[in-house]
């Protein structure tokens, strides 16, 4: 018995920290892949890994909620209908590797790390306090009594927005240009 209790104390202190660590090697490598794989529909898939371990990450922090509605939303549906709308596009109209020059690199580096170093400043200057309290079932009410009440209206908003660029990426991607299609298959 008294194993038991030590090996339950051991797993209180550690799992969670084991668990973080696996989640974090899966979604910053499939991140990685989402941003330099140059095949799009890997990109897509690769995006399903790094939504799913942000999914576990919400249920580490007991934000249970938060978590169904990460996987839900984003890992099934969103991810689904861009995977859907990548395979509606045309392969042979998508040109391989364009070599960025070297001005465009370094301009494109500073930008990147001007953004970073704001993001960074902005998140390091606000206090994160924590709190040991356990979760209120109440609030997770209070959130589905918000959605469907005062934030119906921006929440049907957004989903309309995202029905309309799902909807215009898919004709821009089935639009031929003749002139492009017949100098690929002359080259062919």
């Amino acid at each position: 018995m008294e194993q038991f209790e030590l090996l339950t104390n051991w797993a209180q202190v550690n799992v969670e920290a084991f668990v973080l660590y696996a989640l974090a090697i899966i979604a910053i490598p499939c991140a990685f892949c989402v941003l330099f794989d140059r095949a799009i529909i890997r990109s897509g898939f690769f995006l399903i890994g790094v939504f799913g371990a942000v999914c576990g990450l919400f249920l580490i922090l007991q934000a249970q909620f938060l978590a169904l509605a990460q996987l839900m939303i984003y890992t099934v549906g969103i991810t689904l209908v861009v995977v859907i709308a990548l395979m509606l596009t045309n392969p042979r109209l998508e040109k391989e590797g364009v070599a960025v020059e070297g001005r465009e690199r370094f301009s494109g580096l500073v930008i990147a790390t001007v953004f970073f170093l704001t993001i960074y400043c902005a998140l390091r200057s606000e206090s994160w306090p924590l709190s040991s309290l356990r979760m209120n079932p109440e609030n997770v009410k209070q959130i589905g009594a918000a959605l469907i009440t005062t934030y119906a209206l921006p929440f049907e908003f957004a989903s309309v927005l995202l029905l309309a660029a799902l909807m215009g990426a898919i004709l821009l991607a089935k639009a031929e240009p003749k002139n492009d299609v017949s100098k690929i298959a002359g080259e062919n």
